[in-house]
């Protein structure tokens, strides 16, 4: 099975916890980029825009921006051809006290998307930054995406 994690980030937060699940599956390891990192931008240009094609396993990760799945996360997954076949793990990074405040609906957003394409979501998790469980709700989600 060949696996691939393919995120976005703006502050590194969200690459931070994607190395450390890399560590573990030692995986292709990309990183969507545009040409502007704007948040409140609609038309996005994207600069970096991995194939996923040849994986039978992803993990597509991303920061919240403005309670929302990030614009360049959100363009990039809409572009996406079918995921048939496709088994995919998601999660989130936001700093907001509750899940509610934009981690769920950013994880509905990036299921939808996933689900729209035909890919099966296996796990979703949200990382509160500034959460003092931050650290043992990652090493929950390495060990559980790493299996």
């Amino acid at each position: 099975m060949r696996k691939g994690i393919i995120i976005y980030s703006k502050t590194g937060n969200t690459r931070s916890v994607a190395n450390r699940l890399n560590d573990l599956l030692d995986c292709d390891f990309f990183e969507v980029t545009a040409a502007s990192d704007n948040p409140s931008l609609k038309d996005v240009e994207l600069v970096e825009a991995p194939h996923v094609d040849v994986y039978n396993h992803l993990v597509f990760a991303s920061p919240v921006h403005g309670f929302s799945l990030s614009q360049v996360m959100f363009t990039y997954l809409n572009q996406l051809p079918d995921l048939t076949d496709k088994t995919i793990d998601l999660f989130i990074t936001h700093h907001f006290p509750f899940a509610w405040m934009g981690g769920n609906r950013t994880l509905k957003q990036m299921k939808r998307i996933i689900e729209k394409k035909k890919g099966t979501i296996r796990y979703m998790t949200s990382v509160n930054w500034s959460s003092k469980h931050r650290e043992s709700v990652i090493l929950n989600m390495v060990e559980k995406y790493s299996k």
